[in-house]
């Protein structure tokens, strides 16, 4: 069944990822309230206000912007040796997880910001063993830092460009001083073109509202507390599996998976920084978690028991966004 149908990439999986895209991300996000938490993301409002309120352009692009971070999550697995086969499982899971929650199935500063994260994390894993490297630490460095100016309290997960430096390749001075200057780049121009256009909508105080948010007051009905669960011990169990076998992997796929470990690491301090709905919090968790979660059903023998976890995941994925009173 699921096992079956996403082991391997192939034209019947990509074709089903795309239309669970179209059939939330279209048709259910038009019909669901979202929750807009989006006050404190100036640079975010800017760049979607043109197509905000022309419906359904805007979903039917955030449709295919998920699909493009699916396959692209999925590239980054296969083509890199996280895992050693066309798997098609962190596609999935990662549809899966940033679709779970009630209200947030629409264009979001994390989600647009979540591109730049994967590009970074891509670019990061290719730095393994390679001959030249400024070019791309130049491009994880401004990677990253688009994507805080995109979401500002993604500025935690700047110093993984230092990370993945100290993990992947042997840093110089060179590429420490290179990606001061990609991090930066980014703000100082946006700063300057602030300053010169006198643009009254962006300024630059404004990416650091989030510091100082309007108290929220968002409440979990008991669907959401038992996804969360859910979720949490799904988490745990991956978990445990990935760091009993994390000796067995080849070098290059033991250094992605503590790269990986580091983002969750990050998350808890990000967790507390970012005011938003828990919803979005989770869903830059959601690369470390696809990933780690497609390790254990590859490698996880059991069939009946992942088609019934499998089973239950899209099951209350439904359930949470046809059934819960809007």
């Amino acid at each position: 069944m699921i096992v079956n149908l996403f082991r391997h990439t192939q034209a019947v999986s990509i074709i089903s990822l795309l239309a669970l895209c179209i059939f939330f991300w279209v048709g259910i996000s038009m019909h669901e309230v979202s929750i807009n938490d989006s006050s404190w993301n100036p640079l975010f409002k800017a760049l979607i206000n043109p197509i905000n309120n022309i419906h359904p352009l805007k979903e039917i692009l955030t449709a295919f912007l998920v699909f493009w971070q699916c396959l692209y999550i999925n590239k980054i697995v296969v083509a890199q040796k996280i895992t050693s086969t066309n798997s098609f499982y962190p596609a999935l899971f990662y549809f899966i997880l940033i679709s779970f929650w009630p209200g947030t199935l629409t264009l979001s500063s994390e989600l647009l910001a979540a591109s730049f994260i994967l590009i970074a994390l891509n670019k990061t894993i290719r730095t393994y063993l390679a001959v030249n490297t400024y070019s791309k630490i130049f491009k994880i460095g401004f990677s990253l830092s688009i994507a805080s100016l995109i979401h500002p309290p993604f500025f935690l997960f700047i110093p993984l460009t230092w990370v993945g430096m100290s993990i992947f390749s042997q840093g110089e001075m060179r590429h420490w001083i290179l990606s001061l200057l990609a991090i930066t780049s980014p703000w100082i121009i946006l700063l300057s073109f602030i300053c010169y256009c006198n643009i009254p909508s962006i300024q630059y105080d404004m990416f650091f509202t989030f510091l100082l948010p309007d108290n929220q007051s968002i409440q979990f009905n008991l669907i959401n507390s038992i996804n969360l669960i859910l979720l949490g011990g799904l988490f745990l169990i991956s978990m445990i599996e990935l760091l009993r076998s994390l000796n067995r992997k080849n070098i290059k796929a033991r250094k992605s998976y503590i790269f990986l470990l580091w983002i969750v690491l990050i998350f808890t301090v990000y967790n507390y920084a970012n005011p938003s709905y828990i919803g979005r919090k989770l869903l830059i968790l959601s690369i470390p978690f696809s990933i780690i979660l497609s390790n254990y059903f590859y490698y996880n023998k059991k069939s009946n028991w992942l088609n019934f976890v499998g089973i239950l995941l899209l099951s209350c994925l439904f359930i949470t966004h046809l059934y819960l009173p809007r």
